[in-house]
């Protein structure tokens, strides 16, 4: 547990958008409407007009229901781990003595 002003503080679970096209959605229009994106106030703005569309939350993104689920943003991130994973590699590890990279 986190102290905060002398006091303990439980940590929350996170929240899943129940509706991950709209949170989306949102996110992006915060992207452009804000110079720093993510920054507080975006983030703040972002929740607050979720709910206002009448977004909730669930405890994970099994609960989702599959007619708001995104397919599209979730292939991008899959692709995207998938470059990272690939790119990363660790250097100096089973290493010849002598050569620098393989």
């Amino acid at each position: 547990m986190a102290l905060i002003a002398g006091k303990e503080v439980k940590k929350t679970p996170h929240q899943e958008p129940a509706n991950p096209k709209l949170w989306n959605m949102l996110t992006a229009q915060a992207r452009s409407k804000f110079r720093t994106y993510p920054s507080p106030a975006a983030a703040h703005w972002v929740n607050s007009h979720y709910q206002q569309l009448g977004g909730k939350f669930v405890g994970s993104k099994k609960e989702v229901d599959p007619r708001f689920r995104d397919y599209v943003q979730e292939e991008k991130d899959k692709k995207e781990a998938a470059q990272k994973k690939k790119v990363t590699k660790d250097v100096g590890v089973n290493l010849i003595k002598g050569e620098r990279f393989r």
